[in-house]
C-alpha cells in the first residue's frame, strides 16, 4: 500500500470541505484509509480523498459492460459493417498489452506454463479429432475446436489475473509468449486442417502473413518506444487498463457480425443441420475444460495465471482468421466461446477473492 499520494493522471482529488478539484495530488501527505476505491490521506489539517479506477471499479465496471456488449451485438447485426475495425481494435489491445514494462522474473516458469498449455492444445485437437471421426461429425467441429484450442491467451489476462489476485506481470509474460507461438502454431496446424486439398505451405503461408502483422508490428512498435523512448511508454502503459473498452467493443462488433451472419445462413437451417448446438456445445465444453485445465496444472505454485493462460483466449483474432479462411460457421465456435469465456470470468470475479498485498 503506498504511502503517498498516486501521481496517475486518473485519480480525483477532494479537498475538504467540499471542494473538489481534478489536479494532481499534493506531495508527501501521508496514508490514513482505504474503503474500495478510494484513498484517505492527511496532510496537517486537510483531509484527502483519492479516488482510482482501481480493480474493484474495473470489476464492477465489466460485470456490467460486458452483458451489455453482448446483448447489444446480438440485437444490433446492423453493426456488422463494423467489422473492418477488427483488425485495428486487436493492434490496438496489443500494442497497449506489449508496451507496459515488465520486471524481472523467472523466465524458465513463464516457458513451461505456456508449454503445458501448448502440449493441451494439442492434446485437445486430436482428441477432438478422434470424436468427429467417431461420430461422424461436421468437419467445421473439428475446425471450430482446433482454433479455440491454438487461440493465445486474451489482452484482458494480466489485468483479470491481477484482479483475482494473481501475478500480472507473469501473465504478461503468458500472454506475449503465448502470442509468438500462436503466429507459427496457427498458420502450420490450422493450415494443415483447412487446406486438406491445397498445399500446406501455400494456406500456412498465406495465414502467417494474415496473423504476423498484427502481432508484429504492435510488439515492435512497442518494444521500440520502450527502448527509445521509456517515458513516452510508461504514458502509454497507463493506459493499459483501458484495453476492457476496446475489448468491450470488439465483442460488440464480433457478435454483431455473427449475428447477421446467422441471418443470412438462416438460423432454422443452421440449427436443424446441427451445426450451431454443436458449435455452441464444443465451445463451451472446451473453456470449461481449458480453465479447469489451466488451474490444476499449475495448481501448486500459480493456478490464477495458468487458468488465465489457458482459458481466457484472444478471440477476436481467431474469429477473424477463421472467417476468413474457414468460413462464417467454423466462426460460430470462437464467438460462442466469447459468450462462456465471459461467464466463467464473471463466476470467478465474484467466488475467488484476491490476498492482500498482492
Amino acid at each position: 500500500m503506498p504511502d503517498t499520494v498516486p501521481t496517475s493522471p486518473h485519480f480525483l482529488c477532494i479537498r475538504h470541505p467540499g471542494v473538489c478539484t481534478l489536479s494532481s495530488p499534493p506531495t508527501c501527505p501521508r496514508l490514513t484509509g482505504t474503503s474500495g476505491d478510494l484513498l484517505f490521506y492527511s496532510q496537517g489539517h486537510t483531509q484527502i480523498v483519492i479516488f482510482g479506477l482501481g480493480n474493484k471499479t474495473m470489476g464492477n465496471l465489466r460485470a456490467i459492460l460486458m452483458p451489455v456488449a453482448i446483448l447489444a451485438g446480438i440485437l444490433i447485426p446492423q453493426a456488422h459493417f463494423l467489422s473492418p475495425l477488427l483488425p485495428f481494435t486487436i493492434g490496438i489491445m496489443m500494442f497497449l498489452t506489449f508496451v507496459t514494462k515488465i520486471p524481472p522474473q523467472t523466465h524458465g516458469y513463464t516457458f513451461k506454463i505456456e508449454a503445458r498449455a501448448f502440449i493441451a492444445s494439442l492434446v485437445i485437437i486430436a482428441a477432438l479429432w478422434g470424436v468427429v471421426e467417431l461420430f461422424h461429425l461436421p468437419r467445421e467441429v473439428l475446425l471450430g475446436g482446433a482454433i479455440i484450442a491454438l487461440c493465445p491467451p486474451a489482452n484482458a489476462a494480466p489485468a483479470m489475473a491481477k484482479m483475482l489476485g494473481g501475478s500480472a506481470s507473469l501473465a504478461l509474460k503468458i500472454f506475449l509468449s503465448g502470442n509468438l507461438i500462436a503466429c507459427f502454431s496457427i498458420p502450420i496446424i490450422f493450415g494443415y486442417l483447412t487446406g486438406a486439398e491445397a498445399d500446406l505451405s501455400e494456406i500456412a503461408m498465406k495465414i502467417f502473413n494474415t496473423i504476423q502483422p498484427i502481432i508484429s508490428i504492435p510488439l515492435a512498435f512497442a518494444f521500440g518506444l520502450r527502448n527509445f523512448y521509456p517515458e513516452l511508454a510508461d504514458r502509454a502503459a497507463k493506459y493499459q487498463k483501458y484495453t476492457m473498452f476496446v475489448w468491450t467493443f470488439s465483442v460488440f462488433i464480433i457478435l454483431s457480425k455473427a449475428s447477421f451472419d446467422i441471418r443470412e445462413m438462416g438460423f432454422a437451417d443452421l440449427w436443424n443441420s446441427g451445426k450451431l448446438p454443436l458449435m455452441a456445445a464444443v465451445s463451451l465444453v472446451l473453456c470449461l475444460l481449458q480453465f479447469w485445465l489451466g488451474w490444476v496444472c499449475e495448481r501448486g505454485r500459480r493456478p490464477i495465471e495458468g487458468s488465465q493462460s489457458m482459458g481466457q483466449k484472444n478471440t477476436t483474432l481467431v474469429i477473424w482468421v477463421s472467417s476468413l479462411y474457414a468460413g462464417p460457421v467454423v466462426a460460430l465456435a470462437p464467438t460462442c466461446y466469447v459468450v462462456w469465456q465471459n461467464l466463467v470470468l464473471s463466476y470467478m470475479t465474484a467466488k475467488i477473492k484476491p490476498k492482500k498485498d498482492n
